[in-house]
């Protein structure tokens, strides 16, 4: 070789061996994602509410890997659940540029990695969802419109990446139970497919066997998902309790999260003797995040046998809990207490409790503002059924609705329609949905008009019993006459369950 061309390789190798000293520092810096030890024991760390020990190790893993991103993903989720169990207006308000700031670094991650657009979709997914609880509709909606973008595309890319799935399935499952009078925020979402589709999609990665470890971190957390939108939207909730008999088999967890849920799933299945129970064997961790609604869950539980220690947790709840949601409920479930025990002048006095205290919040509160302007004592004999009913305690249920004269209990149109719409429910939940059939009709036909709730839940499960039958047209037609009625209370919940009784006959028919 002639010296020119040995010089000019010489050259031409000192520059490479130069640009590469200079571009090493910004390659190794440049952002990427990678699960280490320290981000997937961080990540246990943060199920498990022990956010300072997990900022520990992100701080370790920040040090050791700078460009790294799954660090400010994990951070993310931190002040996600802070203000998402907290529910502070304070908290977020600190919280939210927080938010948006590591939603811009995560955008500068490696196009090639699958984890990109699936730490993007969750960020914009958890934004979205204290948005909504702070009333902040129209950004939830935009934020939710992007995190199916980030899912969509990622399904796209990498059709094997598990994790993807749970947040895909969400975002159907929120795109198709938006209530009829919120319809510009499905429109705004712009999000297609189904609550059935969003099912399978959590069952995907909830099904997950193998030996990856990162989609064995996120298996629980798609099992919980599905185990509660089953619960809730599906048309058996039964099948929420075999979903955490798989999270058990596999995993002892002492999350609260994981305690949370799976108590909220048995109580919804009337197992409240057993959701009590495994919510006063909970850990009191004082290292882990406040979670203060479970001594809120803990005093309905109690209150659903109608025991009068539940004051305790729910006095508890209302003198520590900061947040904007279930004050109100807790002091309307006190003053139920409070008329369980004779006492109508300390009943008042929670009831004007509702009024003076705490913030408007969701359903369960409006309906206690509601009850607490009326200036109206309960009808005791219909609030100890329908409270045993809730708690699972069928037979006592129907023991005070049947022993004893209705001209002593039932003095006007509301009771007469509450008592055959709680008659429904107990002999349903019993095991005898042709009986319950027959007093779900009579509420429909003599309520459907009102603005009591009972014929529209009614409705509600006359379609459930005519699914489960397989009689689709007149589970149909029910589901329907739900979402016609126009109850004050629990009208969002109610067409939520009727949309997902819909959608799911519209999944099986030719």
């Amino acid at each position: 070789m002639c010296p020119y061309h040995t010089r000019k390789k010489a050259r031409l190798s000192k520059f490479l061996l130069l640009s590469w000293a200079f571009l090493f520092p910004f390659v190794s810096l440049f952002a990427q994602f990678h699960y280490s030890q320290n981000c997937q024991k961080a990540y246990q760390d943060i199920i498990n509410l022990h956010f300072q020990e997990a900022r520990q190790l992100i701080s370790s893993e920040k040090a050791s890997d700078p460009g790294n991103l799954v660090p400010a993903y994990l951070e993310n989720y931190i002040d996600f659940l802070t203000v998402f169990i907290g529910e502070e207006r304070s908290q977020y308000d600190r919280i939210k540029p927080l938010f948006l700031a590591r939603i811009d670094a995560l955008e500068t991650g490696y196009r090639s990695s699958p984890y990109l657009n699936f730490c993007l979709g969750e960020a914009n997914l958890q934004l979205a969802s204290v948005q909504m609880k702070f009333g902040e509709f129209t950004q939830a909606a935009l934020r939710v419109r992007k995190a199916h973008h980030y899912y969509t595309e990622n399904e796209k890319n990498f059709p094997e990446f598990l994790p993807n799935y749970i947040g895909l399935g969400i975002t159907h499952v929120l795109g198709g139970i938006v209530p009829d009078s919120y319809k510009w925020i499905a429109n705004l979402m712009g999000v297609d497919g189904t609550i059935v589709q969003g099912l399978q999609e959590l069952k995907s990665a909830a099904d997950y066997n193998g030996s990856d470890a990162v989609y064995n971190l996120y298996r629980p957390q798609a099992l919980v998902y599905l185990a509660m939108v089953s619960a809730n939207l599906s048309r058996d909730k039964s099948e929420a309790l075999r979903i955490f008999a798989q999270i058990e088999k596999n995993n002892k967890s002492q999350s609260l999260l994981i305690i949370f849920a799976r108590a909220n799933v048995m109580m919804k299945n009337g197992l409240n003797a057993q959701a009590l129970e495994l919510l006063k064997q909970r850990p009191h961790d004082a290292a882990a995040y406040p979670f203060y609604y479970l001594d809120f869950m803990e005093g309905v539980a109690k209150l659903n046998s109608l025991d009068t220690s539940a004051m305790t947790d729910l006095r508890f709840f209302v003198d520590h809990f900061r947040g904007i949601n279930y004050i109100k409920s807790a002091w309307q479930k006190m003053a139920w207490l409070q008329f369980l025990k004779g006492d109508t002048n300390a009943y008042r006095k929670c009831m004007d409790k509702i009024l003076a205290s705490g913030n408007p919040g969701g359903e369960e509160d409006r309906q206690a503002i509601r009850e607490a302007q009326l200036k109206q004592l309960p009808n005791l004999v219909l609030l100890r059924a329908r409270l045993l009913f809730d708690g699972g305690y069928y037979d006592r249920a129907l023991s005070e609705l049947l022993n004893r004269s209705t001209k002593t209990f039932l003095f006007n149109r509301k009771d007469l329609l509450e008592y055959s719409y709680r008659l429904g429910r107990i002999y349903h939940e019993s095991g005898n949905p042709d009986k319950a059939l027959s007093y779900y009709r009579l509420t429909v036909q003599r309520g459907k008009h009102e603005s009591w709730y009972f014929a529209a839940a009614s409705a509600l499960q006359m379609g459930l019993i005519y699914e489960n039958k397989g009689e689709l047209s007149k589970a149909d037609s029910a589901y329907h006459v739900c979402l016609s009625c126009k109850p004050a209370d629990y009208k969002n919940s109610l067409s939520q369950k009727a949309k997902a009784g819909i959608s799911r006959i519209k999944s099986v028919r030719p």
